[in-house]
């Protein structure tokens, strides 16, 4: 079971200050996963800069190759060098680092942050951390197994609320707020089955809650939740060579994940090749003023008219965060919309038969569909989907 890692996160700049000293990298593929949070102390110039320059450098080195081990090597030694080649006293940027390979292999190193929260089976999970310091640095690090199912949230210092000076009276919640109350707190939100995004929202408003007035320090909180990759195959529009329609078909339903078929022509020749009926959907409470029927086939989770379609889709989404943003109808721009949203891996077959009255070129060469859903992967590509295309 291939799996992925949702992920969201926020940063909250502390008082008198428009731009948070702390920064977080994220960056998935299907086999890769790294995610990066780096804080620059409080009371230095330009801190926002070095703290984005920290978890850049980290993440650059993470995708070319090298290990967290080296990436933290060189965060730490070349700076420790660099302050005594120089007499300079400085405060240094603290990082938490997660790389993940193989889809569960997930290798830890924290520096001076608070330690990495994991839920598994609704408990707090202890990660089995090695301690070592290095240049006066101390360093946390971890080799664990992700599992399908598994929450995990990191935080910086800031999101912490130090007891007060005096105990408080009748049992006052804005009492102190260490890392095993946000465990808690992690644990049973993580009961209801969030995903990634609302166990943000929890704990960004737990904070705000906690602590009313304005912050005296950065505060990041990241989110993340591991389950089966999300898939979706789309076919939209015949094949240059109609011999090639039944290979496109034969990709769409190998597809393990959501199938859907874009363009009334396209529909009618899966239908044919699959010896199926397609019907139309009734007729929805909105009507069809705007976006054109939808039909049914049977094995093809979602069969819509093509270009209008498509467009209307790519509005939906341009309005929308998340699936819950988009508007609640049941069209089929709707919903194609929200089956690319919910989707982690999306991969369009696109046929290269070209309607003369639906060119996108005077010499009626390069189908209009072609360059719609070229806009729609690079949409998608923009929110951090993998997505492919190829074309027949």
């Amino acid at each position: 079971m291939s799996l992925w890692i949702e992920t969201a996160h926020q940063s909250i700049a502390r008082a008198g200050e428009e731009v948070c000293g702390e920064a977080v990298r994220t960056f998935q593929t299907e086999d890769r996963f790294f995610a990066i949070l780096a804080s620059n102390p409080q009371g230095e110039a330009k801190r926002a800069a070095r703290a984005a320059a920290t978890a850049e450098h980290a993440l650059e080195m993470l995708q070319a190759g090298d290990t967290p081990d080296r990436v933290t090597e060189a965060l730490i030694v070349a700076p420790y060098a660099s302050r005594f080649a120089f007499h300079v006293s400085r405060p240094e940027v603290t990082f938490s680092i997660l790389q993940v390979l193989g889809g569960d292999q997930a290798h830890l190193i924290e520096c001076e942050t608070l330690p990495l929260c994991l839920i598994r089976h609704g408990e707090v999970e202890f990660l089995p951390l090695s301690e070592e310091v290095v240049h006066g640095r101390l360093l946390r690090e971890c080799h664990f197994r992700l599992q399908s199912g598994d929450y995990m949230a990191m935080v910086s210092q800031g999101y912490l609320r130090p007891p007060p000076s005096f105990p408080p009276i009748g049992g006052d919640e804005r009492g102190g707020w260490g890392w095993a109350d946000i465990a808690v707190a992690v644990r049973r939100w993580t009961d209801t089955g969030c995903d990634a995004d609302e166990l943000l929202g929890a704990l960004v408003r737990t904070y705000h809650r906690l602590n009313p007035e304005a912050p005296r320090q950065d505060v990041t909180v990241v989110a993340m939740h591991v389950r089966p990759v999300r898939t979706v195959t789309v076919w939209t529009g015949p094949s240059a060579d109609p011999a090639q329609d039944e290979a496109a078909l034969e990709k769409l339903m190998a597809e393990p994940g959501t199938r859907v078929i874009c363009g009334d022509t396209t529909a009618q020749i899966a239908a044919r090749l699959l010896g199926a009926t397609l019907e139309l959907e009734p007729r929805p409470e909105d009507g069809w003023a705007e976006v054109p029927p939808v039909s049914r086939l049977e094995g093809v989770d979602l069969v819509t008219e093509g270009l209008v379609t498509l467009g209307k889709a790519r509005e939906r989404m341009a309005g929308a965060k998340r699936v819950r943003d988009l508007p609640r109808k049941e069209d089929g721009a709707t919903r194609l919309a929200h089956a690319l949203l919910a989707a982690d891996r999306i991969h369009f077959i696109i046929g290269l038969a070209v309607n003369p009255a639906q060119a996108a070129d005077v010499a009626h060469i390069i189908p209009l569909r072609r360059a719609v859903v070229e806009g729609l992967v690079h949409d998608l590509e923009a929110r951090g989907k993998l997505v492919s295309a190829e074309y027949l």
